[in-house]
Formats: structure tokens, C-alpha cells, sequence
């Protein structure tokens, strides 16, 4: 089967967890968190107020920035945790 094939989440540029987290984090500040809450990779987003319309949210992002869709069995509450959790997830999909 030729590249041109292939559904998009098989053919999309490998990303560093790190590049997902900084993508993540500034897209959680811009869109869905309140202005005074501070965000990293390791902040628990259940901590500060990411909700089940939130990770959505994250997660239809993910799909527009990264070209990647992530299976719904990955997504587990280890893997949506923090941001980096979900970061490492999105590498685990890219290299699976």
C-alpha cells in the first residue's frame, strides 16, 4: 500500500511529547482555561478544572494540530491525567 493510501494517523510527522505539551499547554491557555490559571505539563488537569467537554475539546485539537487520532481505548484516566500524560500518549499512537 503506497503512503498517498493510508489513512492520515498512519502518515503524519512524528512529534516530540515535548512539542505535543507546549502545543497542548498554550492551547489550553488560549481556549479553555480562565487567564489567571497557570498550566505545565505535569499540572492535573482535573486540578484545574478540565472537564469531560474540556478533554473534548483537547482532544479534537490534537486531531486538527497533529493529524492524529487517537484510539478511544487510549484514552484512559492514566493517560489524561496531565498534559504530559496525554503527550506521551499521542507518541505511544504515532509509533503504534
Amino acid at each position: 500500500m503506497s503512503d498517498h493510501n493510508q489513512p492520515s494517523h498512519l502518515t503524519q510527522n512524528n512529534y516530540s511529547a515535548e512539542e505535543i505539551s507546549c502545543a497542548l499547554c498554550l492551547f489550553l491557555q488560549e481556549n479553555i482555561l480562565a487567564p489567571d490559571v497557570e498550566v505545565t505539563p505535569d499540572t492535573e488537569l482535573a486540578i484545574i478544572g478540565v472537564d469531560s467537554f474540556s478533554l473534548m475539546e483537547i482532544i479534537l485539537f490534537i486531531e486538527r494540530r497533529f493529524g492524529l487520532i487517537l484510539p478511544p481505548e487510549s484514552l484512559t484516566p492514566e493517560n489524561t491525567t496531565s498534559v504530559l500524560n496525554l503527550s506521551l500518549c499521542c507518541v505511544n499512537s504515532m509509533t503504534s
